[in-house]
């Protein structure tokens, strides 16, 4: 006769969209993945964990290379809340010049939330001249790491509005971009001016982010310090 498994607890939040998820907690087997990912220190490592751990607690009817990034963070925050626990404890270098301490704090994650900037002051449609525009769109977690693995900035830049723009439009026709060759994009991209690409990179400057405030104490001078943290592996 075997042992008993037991079941594991359900859990249930919404992304930016709405959708509600259900999820389980990760499990101790689980867990290892994600602890070897964070001592290897690699984004990409930690990133493709993550994309798994959602793939096992949502029984696999969350596909998190759609999610764009803000939403798997915010996703894995609540799964990773659910599994340890509601709060982490972290150690911050000083911030004091010529000062080696460190202070520590301890995170409630429950109050970490999505740092959205309000729509009004943020338009996903920019008019490139008067008869060509673009509407814009959030890459997804798996384009972003594509993009942070380039080395060239020049190239880095064109694979985010690469990713980033969703139609091309002009007075006569709309074009989804998921509907043109690759070749034909980056060509495209390429030939934007710089003011025009300024234009573009106002809506990119505004992507969500998990992000939090806190206060910490240096145990080497004893200064009272604020920073903020942000994004996933501020909180792994």
């Amino acid at each position: 006769m075997g042992l008993p498994i037991q079941k594991a607890p359900k859990h249930r939040c919404k992304l930016s969209d709405g959708t509600e998820v259900t999820f389980r907690p990760f499990l101790v087997k689980e867990q290892k993945y994600l602890l070897l990912a964070k001592d290897g220190n690699n984004s990409v490592e930690i990133l493709n964990a993550v994309r798994e751990i959602i793939k096992q607690v949502t029984e696999g009817k969350v596909d998190s290379n759609k999610l764009n990034m803000f939403d798997l963070e915010y996703l894995f925050l609540q799964i990773r809340t659910k599994s340890v626990g509601e709060t982490q404890e972290v150690t911050l270098r000083c911030e004091i010049p010529d000062c080696d301490g460190t202070g520590s704090t301890t995170v409630d994650l429950s109050k970490v939330g999505l740092d959205i900037i309000d729509g009004d002051k943020v338009d996903n449609t920019v008019q490139l001249t008067d008869t060509l525009g673009v509407t814009l769109r959030f890459p997804t977690a798996m384009q972003l790491a594509e993009v942070e693995d380039i080395e060239d900035e020049g190239d880095k830049l064109v694979h985010l509005l690469q990713y980033g723009i969703h139609t091309i439009y002009d007075e006569e026709t709309v074009y989804d971009t998921d509907d043109i060759q690759t070749s034909e994009l980056v060509e495209f991209v390429e030939n934007l001016t710089l003011e025009q690409v300024d234009k573009l990179n106002t809506f990119f400057e505004h992507i969500p982010t998990l992000k939090h405030d806190i206060e910490y104490k240096c145990d080497g001078c004893g200064h009272e310090q604020t920073t903020t943290l942000k994004g996933l592996q501020s909180f792994f």
